[in-house]
């Protein structure tokens, strides 16, 4: 899901105009090896990601319908799924510093008139379709550039992101029988 969700933010910029077939998702980190191929780009990095609390307290056992009748059920006990956030450096590596600024100024716009995005599934499987919303993070100065100290220090026009919730869940799920019947015998006490 992740994947799937970093490339609808690249596939959404290399569609917006002025930001053409230059956004790749990458780590910034390598920005400085002349093979990485990140030259004159425009760069989606994953920095973090978050459980969301909120929604974690789910029941681990589901009823499913076995039949259109909706008084029969079958329970299933599955794990819950996870509910993330995702926090995404989107920065500009471009050959002019006055490039970058467009480039970033570029990525605000596209992302502050598309806040909700759609991931759907190529195949077709609509189950597997999802909405996310992304919203502008900011974080102090101190915080940035210890982010910039970690990916290798040349600090370049970016902008940071919280993808708001990516849900992941597991596919199997185990039956379980349902108690229909207790048997309670007196037992007597001398």
């Amino acid at each position: 899901m992740i994947k799937e969700v970093l490339t609808v933010l690249k596939d959404q910029l290399n569609d917006s105009e002025g930001l053409e077939d230059i956004a790749v998702v990458d780590d910034i980190a390598k920005h400085d090896d002349d093979t990485s191929g990140l030259g004159d780009k425009v760069v989606i990095t994953l920095l973090n990601v978050e459980e969301e609390s909120t929604l974690k307290n789910r029941s681990r056992y589901n009823k499913v319908p076995i039949s259109e009748n909706s008084t029969q059920y079958e329970m299933k006990m599955e794990s819950p799924p996870a509910y993330l956030n995702l926090y995404v450096m989107i920065s500009a590596n471009r050959a002019t510093y006055e490039n970058a600024l467009i480039n970033i100024s570029k990525v605000i716009e596209v992302f502050q008139t598309n806040s909700v995005l759609q991931y759907s599934d190529p195949a077709g499987n609509k189950e597997n379709d999802f909405k996310f919303r992304i919203e502008l993070h900011s974080i102090p100065f101190e915080q940035l550039s210890y982010v910039w100290g970690l990916l290798g220090g040349k600090v370049m026009p970016s902008v940071l992101y919280k993808i708001s919730v990516i849900k992941i869940s597991a596919k199997d799920a185990t039956s379980i029988e349902l108690i229909n019947d207790v048997n309670i015998q007196s037992i007597k006490v001398n």
